[in-house]
């Protein structure tokens, strides 16, 4: 080991920044690339580590770009678990190979990974997006329900927007040194715009699914598994939406009146690791459920990422009814999947939600009325009945009636 990596490991000076290869099974080896001349960079980052005991430390603080392993594969217990976004980057060799094409091996990793996009439609990164504030210890739900996720190829990003002096911030970067898949940002002053948040946290997010989750909610264990089929089922849809418990602190689950959105809302008995649920479901996408907050999809909502960033993401400049402003936007633009399964468990008595309704309503009424006819004509657009549609007048009337026969414009899948 010469000077300059005996140095860099003994004081953790990293020096310039070079792709990264993490080594198990070897000690002190430094790996170079062949160059075309004296002009390009031959070094490689090389950390060299007994063994994969500490591997979700390794991966949480040095981010590899390249993974290593040297001797039998059944020594490398906690490799072989890891999901397909690590397991893309591993090279396994019995013995070690000739320390040039090793380099030059590693090297190649590196770049066909920064291209890779094969596996996007049967295994796709699924980046779940939380816009955080005083979360406190109600941040362990969303944190609990990720890892005992039964589709392992996800990552969380997640952006902090308190204003306790560093306080939240400190605790989810806790958090996010017990799993590499957890990444934590705070912009560099309190924003209190939720649209902006939102909007900034699926900036930083890579992958192919985005999926919002609130900061004190949960997924179902096989949450993650459905969204991922329903999107396979339809490549051609951008946008996915699930059944929804909502709870209140006792564990009991909260249910509205008979007739709720617009008659198109049920509720189904569902047991859930052997708590039974109020599994609510505002149906499909139709003339009346679009156009009102209380009918439109709660959650789970997801996005395949390249449709998200077509419509510009949320509404940067909206502090409420940003979710009902995205979703109109959604409608507009691409098909929907309904996954009529209980995926998410909302977690309510936060008065402050209570007490910004009123204001929420107005906002409301107001995205209603500047996309009501874009509405209309997206629903003649996909050859369905706008029955709430009042042509006299130009506008919608939430009190026609329903027609005896539902049209609708959402693709369900039954995973």
């Amino acid at each position: 080991m010469n000077l300059r990596t005996a140095a860099r490991k003994l004081f953790n000076v990293r020096g310039d920044k070079l792709p990264v290869v993490c080594i198990f099974g070897r000690k002190d080896i430094d790996l170079v690339t062949p160059a075309s001349g004296d002009y390009e960079e031959k070094r490689l980052d090389c950390r060299c580590y007994a063994a994969d005991s500490q591997l979700e430390a390794v991966l949480s603080r040095d981010k590899p770009n390249v993974i290593i392993t040297v001797g039998h594969r059944s020594s490398y217990s906690h490799m072989v678990k890891t999901p397909l976004e690590v397991q893309k980057k591993w090279l396994h060799y019995d013995a070690l190979p000739d320390l040039g094409e090793l380099g030059k091996t590693a090297y190649d990793t590196y770049v066909a990974n920064l291209f890779d996009g094969n596996h996007a439609e049967s295994n796709p990164l699924v980046t779940v997006f939380t816009a955080a504030y005083r979360t406190g210890e109600k941040i362990r739900r969303p944190f609990v329900s990720l890892k005992e996720q039964t589709y392992a190829n996800w990552k969380w990003v997640i952006v902090d927007d308190s204003d306790d002096d560093g306080k939240t911030f400190r605790a989810l970067t806790a958090i996010a040194e017990q799993d590499h898949r957890i990444k934590v940002f705070k912009p560099w002053k309190h924003s209190g715009t939720i649209g902006e948040v939102k909007n900034w946290a699926c900036s930083l997010a890579g992958g192919d699914i985005l999926l919002e989750l609130d900061h004190d909610d949960e997924l179902t264990d096989y949450a993650l598994d459905y969204v991922v089929k329903g999107f396979n089922q339809y490549l051609e849809a951008g946008f996915l939406y699930t059944d929804c418990a909502e709870v209140y602190p006792d564990g009991t689950s909260l249910s509205y009146r008979n007739g709720w959105a617009f008659g198109y809302g049920s509720y189904a008995d569902v047991e859930y690791r052997g708590r039974r649920y109020k599994s609510g479901s505002p149906g499909n996408i139709n003339s009346k459920t679009i156009r009102h907050i209380t009918s439109m999809p709660n959650h789970i909502r997801a996005w395949r990422k390249s449709f998200y960033r077509s419509i510009g993401g949320h509404n940067k400049d909206l502090h409420v009814a940003d979710d009902y402003e995205i979703m109109i936007r959604t409608f507009l633009k691409t098909r929907m999947i309904r996954v009529p399964k209980l995926c998410y468990l909302q977690h309510i008595g936060n008065t402050a939600q209570r007490i910004r309704n009123k204001e929420i309503h107005r906002h409301v009424r107001s995205i209603r009325a500047h996309y009501d006819r874009m509405i209309h004509e997206r629903f003649l657009e996909l050859g369905c009945e706008d029955f709430s549609w009042d042509e006299h007048r130009g506008c919608s009337d939430y009190t026609i009636p329903n027609p005896a026969v539902e049209s609708h414009a959402t693709l369900t899948s039954h995973v």
